[in-house]
């Protein structure tokens, strides 16, 4: 029998949380495969916080931010990016898959797109499988 992937969504607390609430208004199914984290912002999800997710039993992890000609700090989706692109060089000598941790960005009216993309997500994760991690 085939476990079941897992999959942590962090969303920052402004656009994207309101695209993600907007799924909910709208009845648009989240993949249960999904756990769903708020953050203040993306850029708050640190390396560490990325690695802890992997050990915690996590097979793929996402990052959902603002634009950054949205964003309510400024800079934190280029911070989200560098934490992310640091965390893949250690994913990389841990013989991971580096697209295990992604970034993506969304507006406040685009729940479609965003079920869209974490479904498409819970799919790759699958084509990985269970993360080699998880603790």
């Amino acid at each position: 029998m085939r476990q079941r992937i897992k999959v942590l969504a962090f969303l920052c607390n402004w656009a994207p949380w309101s695209c993600y609430t907007g799924m909910g208004e709208q009845w648009i199914p989240v993949p249960g495969e999904v756990n769903v984290i708020r953050v203040i912002c993306a850029a708050r999800v640190s390396t560490p916080l990325l690695l802890k997710a992997f050990e915690k039993g996590a097979d793929g992890v996402l990052i959902v931010g603002c634009r950054t000609d949205n964003c309510q700090h400024g800079t934190g989706p280029d911070l989200a990016e560098r934490n992310i692109d640091h965390t893949r060089e250690i994913l990389d000598l841990l013989g991971l898959e580096r697209e295990r941790v992604q970034f993506t960005y969304y507006l406040a009216h685009e729940s479609e797109k965003l079920s869209s993309d974490l479904h498409r997500f819970v799919e790759k994760m699958e084509t990985f499988g269970k993360s080699p991690v998880s603790g």
